[in-house]
């Protein structure tokens, strides 16, 4: 289903946006959530449940989130640290705000994770009361054994206590009943904008979790940035796990702030479905998301036999749109209707996306917001929506945020550092950490390789901890292996480049390898065996190794029908990848 405004309602719901923008800066959450209630009768959130949709208003969100903040501070929970480990859902909005507003400290943990994990990152969050939903029931009766910190566990859903756990809907009916008698202790409570609101913990891959502290004044400025470069959009849907700074400050703050309306996507495999349904205007994604967008409408082109004319179609409207006529509405029309009658705008973050389907799917309408952020800036640094002419920047400084090329070689490369609003004061309980992450006077060392081009556009080279280093000195940045290989070979859906040591004449010699996951039932590989198209994948690459420095060709090509192990955030865990070609030299 989709919430069909009106004129007239549009009309109104932008003016009410136009006050409450200009009414003052944010200072932090409890601001948004304020702030917000100025649109009490619209529609906040729609959900799934048991496959049809479940519709909220602004103001029975509001006040679900006063019950369940205020039956936190009836059972001694305000201002405490509580964790919170769910799937997406109305009722994680409702338990992030309940706790941060009443003073509280978020510990939104990454529920992929295993129970003993998750168990770990909420004594490290020291949280002392848990959200989760039935999913991890075992998780919880774990971490209770464990860690006598934990006075309580709320479930997110259902309508009566299960056995020790109360639900959240129990939890909001005390609180019905604390503020009929005057307790106005999280109604009352003052937010102040250097408080912490969130420890936000890093993934881990290559070392022990982090937790990132982020203010109410970090979330509050991103939110400000979000709302300056890309606007506000009438409806968004929410993708990615909202654990992850990307899209609980990107997109779920931002729309409550703005009156949004937030659809939940509730599986990854329905989400070009509930695209369709929910017609949403914006949306988080991950480089995947476009992938499978990017190839929904190219393999229907081709099904119906209009791929080459689309082809011819793309080159004059780009001819037009470069002397200020846009016809791609009209063109491309079909396109536009199977997103719902529009093209929706998709923030691609979280990993790098392949230039080819940024630049693709920019030709035929779509707007695509790419650019360079981390957990620690909330998590904006940059942002660019050209990606029809440059879809490798990833642009210019955010609103809120700067930084620099520090120490740049020939080559103008260098560390990018961060300063602004929205960058994190620090590590949770990790002063080493802390102090190791920022110079002398005060800029994030973000552990991140960039350079600038002519314009001043920001391109990322690499991360520090990946760069290899030959035993002639020479420094590569995998991920321009990865991004060479990628481009030239459209059928790879995924690469890993790595440093491989083989003997050579009796002496130990370093080369680059690269994995390459591909897929058999790619129309490149039209009647293939495997034997054959493990044959053409290599022989590819080494084409690609054409016009490449001697140090960066690819020697080595492994070949994989499977795809590549990922974080919740569908992020190539690239340890695994290279310990599984490291550790067992066959091709799988």
């Amino acid at each position: 289903m989709t919430i069909e405004l009106t004129k007239k309602e549009i009309r109104e719901l932008k003016k009410l946006r136009r006050q409450i923008h200009l009414s003052g800066p944010l200072g932090t959450i409890k601001d948004i959530f304020t702030r917000s209630e100025a649109f009490a009768n619209n529609v906040a959130v729609v959900e799934k449940i048991k496959k049809q949709p479940v519709v909220y208003t602004v103001k029975q969100f509001h006040d679900k989130v006063r019950e369940v903040g205020t039956g936190l501070y009836a059972l001694g929970l305000g201002g405490k640290h509580i964790a919170i480990v769910s799937e997406n859902s109305y009722n994680w909005i409702v338990a992030f705000f309940a706790i941060v507003c009443g003073g509280g400290v978020a510990v939104p943990i990454d529920k992929e994770l295993p129970d003993k994990d998750i168990s770990m990152l909420i004594t490290k969050g020291d949280a002392e009361a848990v959200f989760c939903s039935k999913s991890y029931i075992s998780m919880a009766d774990i971490h209770i054994e464990s860690d006598d910190r934990c006075q309580k566990v709320f479930l997110m859903s259902g309508n009566k206590d299960a056995d020790k756990f109360m639900t959240i809907d129990a939890l909001a009916e005390l609180g019905r009943a604390e503020l009929a008698k005057g307790n106005r202790g999280f109604i009352d409570h003052e937010v102040k904008k250097d408080d912490l609101a969130a420890i936000l913990f890093t993934s881990g891959t290559t070392g022990t979790n982090k937790g990132v502290m982020l203010s109410h004044y970090n979330f509050a400025s991103n939110v400000e940035g979000v709302l300056d470069f890309v606007g506000s959009e009438l409806s968004t849907m929410s993708i990615l796990p909202m654990n992850h700074a990307y899209e609980l400050s990107c997109s779920v703050l931002t729309a409550i702030y703005m009156n949004g309306i937030i659809y939940i996507n509730d599986s990854l495999k329905n989400i070009l479905n509930n695209i369709n349904e929910f017609r949403p205007n914006a949306m988080c994604v991950v480089p995947l998301v476009l992938e499978a967008i990017y190839n929904g409408i190219w393999a229907k082109a081709e099904a119906k036999g209009k791929a080459d004319i689309m082809r011819k179609m793309v080159k004059i409207s780009n001819k037009l749109l470069d002397i200020g006529i846009d016809i791609r509405p009209i063109v491309f029309k079909q396109i536009k209707e199977n997103f719902g009658g529009q093209f929706p705008t998709m923030s691609c973050g979280g990993a790098p996306a392949r230039a080819d389907h940024i630049k693709s799917l920019s030709e035929l309408g779509f707007r695509i917001i790419s650019g360079y952020g981390m957990t620690e800036a909330s998590p904006t640094v940059t942002l660019q929506d050209n990606g029809r002419k440059k879809p490798l920047s990833a642009g210019y400084a955010f609103p809120r945020a700067k930084f620099k090329i520090d120490n740049p070689d020939e080559d103008g490369i260098g560390e990018i550092l961060l300063k602004g609003d929205n960058i994190t004061k620090g590590y949770y309980k990790d002063p080493e950490a802390t102090a190791a992450s920022f110079t002398e006077d005060g800029w994030f060392k973000s552990g991140d390789y960039g350079r600038l081009d002519e314009d001043g556009e920001l391109y990322i080279t690499g991360r520090k901890k990946f760069i290899i280093i030959l035993p002639n000195g020479e420094n590569i940045f995998p991920e321009t292996v990865e991004s060479n290989i990628m481009e030239n070979l459209l059928y790879a859906h995924e690469v890993v480049a790595f440093e491989e040591k083989v003997e050579v004449r009796g002496k130990e010699n370093v080369i680059m390898a690269a994995a390459v996951y591909v897929e058999k039932g790619d129309a490149a590989f039209e009647g293939m065996t495997e034997d054959e198209i493990i044959a053409k994948v290599k022989s590819d690459v080494a084409l690609s190794n054409k016009g490449q420095p001697s140090y960066r060709k690819v020697q080595s090509v492994y070949v994989s029908f499977n795809e590549f192990e990922k974080s919740s955030t569908r992020k190539v865990i690239r340890q695994k990848v290279i310990d599984t070609y490291t550790k067992d030299k066959a091709t799988v």
